[in-house]
């Protein structure tokens, strides 16, 4: 018969053994890290720990780098990666409620669909974490998702990120209401004063009132002039800063959206694009105003280069890829940047990845390669071997 201390030694043995083991340290090395786009480090590396950056540069701890696995990208440069601030994935009607407008509750979290062949095309275009939409076809769509790609399958990293609304011709339909755009303004400006003045409101009206204490952000559909005018109206009504997805009329409307704090998530440039079109994200920067780029996966580095072309400075380019997108989300403390504590999302680009000369090599998200090649220098592992 095993005494007590034998068997109590046995279970601890068991329990060690059932535990999981801590996944081994990744410091990767490169000519050029951009952990943010005002802060670029010379031939320096970073530590990741779990799917995050535990330690960028030096302060790195001598130890850490000793026992670390190791990736040496050589004299390629390493940037945060891609954020896309909005998308339906081409699935508008999915992600919408036909028979009603109004549908602020609507989880885009419950018809998240991690292996959806859209996913393939993120991470090989540098996109590691985006905003997953309500459709713009109903005019309070409901409670936006921040996701990512995997090598696999996507997942959900935040289901209730934000709340998506539509002023844009989308949601106005014929054979439901709003029929106009004044009844889309008046259907929301209804709902958000009943939700502010309500002592008791059921879940939708309660998502609006998170709106406006600032617990979700507002993103807004509003193309036009008078769209975008209705969408800056509410929120100062209503007392908050609404990020505006197309805004194609925002030249017309600078100083409202200074004034009210107000975000742009501008659709993807082309060449061929107006010259108008092409230098509004240089005047938007002028203006202080934060923006973005959306559209399709493949186009938005072309998007930042080419406002560069037209007056736009490399930062704010690089900003409106990275770091701008997830402030807009309100997930600049997770994505969007590769400082001590973020996801270990990143980039590989031979050279500068404004330049688009310069081949994207592979794509990391939370610490694992997804997309492209990799260096991997195994001789760490192979000392350990000998």
């Amino acid at each position: 018969m095993h005494s007590i201390p034998s068997r109590i030694a046995g279970a601890a043995l068991l329990v060690a053994a059932a535990a999981p083991v801590a996944a081994q340290d990744l410091l990767v090395k490169a000519a050029r890290i951009m952990v943010a786009p005002d802060t670029v480090l010379q031939d320096s590396a970073l530590l990741v720990r779990d799917g995050k950056v535990a330690y960028v540069g030096d302060d790195i701890p001598a130890e850490a780098r000793a026992r670390a696995r190791s990736v040496d990208l050589g004299a390629a440069t390493v940037s945060p990666g891609f954020v896309l601030a909005a998308t339906t994935l081409g699935r508008d009607a999915d992600l919408a409620e036909s028979a009603f407008a109004f549908t602020p509750d609507l989880r885009v979290a419950e018809a998240f669909d991690a292996w959806a062949e859209q996913l393939e095309h993120l991470a090989p275009s540098g996109v590691t974490s985006f905003a997953l939409t309500p459709s713009p076809r109903n005019v309070a769509g409901g409670v936006g998702v921040l996701a990512k790609p995997g090598e696999e399958q996507g997942r959900v990293v935040d289901p209730d990120a934000f709340v998506g609304f539509s002023l844009a011709r989308a949601a106005r339909d014929q054979e439901r209401d709003p029929t106009s755009l004044m009844g889309a303004r008046e259907m929301l400006r209804e709902a958000f004063e009943a939700a502010r003045v309500g002592v008791e409101v059921g879940p939708d009206l309660a998502v609006l009132r998170q709106v406006m204490s600032g617990a979700r952000r507002a993103m807004f559909y509003a193309d036009t002039f008078a769209e975008l005018n209705a969408a800056l109206a509410l929120g100062k009504e209503f007392n908050f800063a609404p990020v505006l997805i197309g805004a194609r009329d925002a030249h017309k409307v600078m100083g409202k959206l200074s004034e009210r704090s107000a975000g742009v998530v501008l659709g993807a440039l082309s060449p061929t694009a107006r010259v108008a079109e092409l230098e509004l994200p240089g005047k938007l920067a002028a203006s202080g105003v934060p923006f973005c780029f959306a559209g399709r996966p493949d186009q938005l580095r072309l998007s930042a280069a080419l406002a560069v072309r037209h007056g736009l400075s490399r930062d704010a380019a690089h900003a409106a890829l990275t770091r701008t997108p997830a402030a807009l989300l309100g997930q600049q403390a997770k994505v969007g940047a590769l400082r001590q504590g973020c996801d270990a999302d990143f980039l590989v680009f031979e050279g500068d990845l404004l330049d688009l000369g310069a081949a994207h090599v592979a794509t990391w998200v939370d610490g694992v390669r997804v997309a492209g090649d990799g260096h991997e220098d195994t001789s760490h592992d192979e000392r350990d071997q000998r």
